[in-house]
């Protein structure tokens, strides 16, 4: 299921009555475009084409808007191996951005984290918004002012409250240490600048939760269809890792990756 097809060795969208070639494995396609689906080219007969496929939806087609047409479905292909894919984006800065709307495997996760040269994954988080807390919002957690600190975690590196454990009392002996919060003397200062700054750094909790994207490899961006996207971020800590939401404008991401 794909946007694009050569036609007369044109890059060209589905409209009815047409016929193509796909640009990846080189066999025909036809184009489909009924009332129930988005519109899309098909192959016309089961060919094993690009393994990665999923079905094209609307979400899909709004983030390809969003970028030049030449810079959507670019064809990757290992010249050694034979094996191709078809990025979702790839831009001249050579960043690689694949629009992810379907459950995933983690080990097609890691196959596409490995072909892909600087991917970033943008997630459609509207079919698990429900399964999603924003817990408390939280200081920068790579502040000069935490580096001595580490946030108190869960076993999946999730929090709910901004709680903190000096790294030097970090052992791992079972013994009890002190748990540290913004309301206490030591963290004046963070309290302070965290109370005039933005809210751009959270906390979070997700009920059915994907490990896959929480720990990932190449960065993940939630797309719970408003103004923002939710990057998932890590800090590496003494013995569990912290992660973290941080808020980015998508006026903001598109002016960094779009024309």
């Amino acid at each position: 299921m794909t946007r694009y097809a050569n036609v007369n060795g044109i890059k060209t969208e589905p409209a009815s009555g047409l016929k193509g070639v796909c640009p990846g494995c080189g066999n025909p396609v036809i184009a489909k475009c009924g009332s129930v689906k988005v519109h899309h080219w098909a192959h016309r007969k089961r060919f094993d084409c690009d393994p990665w496929w999923e079905p094209m939806t609307q979400w899909h087609l709004d983030w390809q808007n969003k970028f030049p047409e030449a810079w959507r479905e670019v064809i990757f292909r290992d010249e050694q191996s034979g094996e191709f894919h078809r990025a979702d984006v790839h831009t001249p800065k050579g960043i690689t951005l694949e629009f992810q709307h379907s459950a995933m495997s983690a080990e097609e996760m890691q196959s596409r984290n490995a072909f892909y040269p600087k991917l970033l994954w943008i997630v459609n988080g509207l079919r698990f918004k429900g399964d999603f807390d924003f817990n408390n919002a939280i200081p920068d957690p790579e502040s000069e002012l935490l580096k001595d600190y580490n946030f108190s975690v869960d076993q999946d590196g999730l929090a709910k409250f901004a709680h903190f454990i000096k790294k030097e009392d970090i052992k791992g002996d079972g013994n009890m240490v002190r748990i540290y919060s913004l309301h206490d003397a030591e963290f004046k200062a963070v309290a302070d600048l965290h109370k005039n700054a933005q809210h751009q750094y959270w906390l979070f909790n997700w009920k059915y939760k994907h490990r896959g994207w929480l720990t990932c490899s190449a960065p993940v961006f939630l797309d719970f269809g408003d103004e923002f996207l939710y990057w998932i971020k890590k800090r590496q800590q003494v013995i569990t890792t912290l992660i973290y939401l941080q808020i980015v404008k998508k006026k903001d991401f598109l002016a960094k990756y779009g024309a």
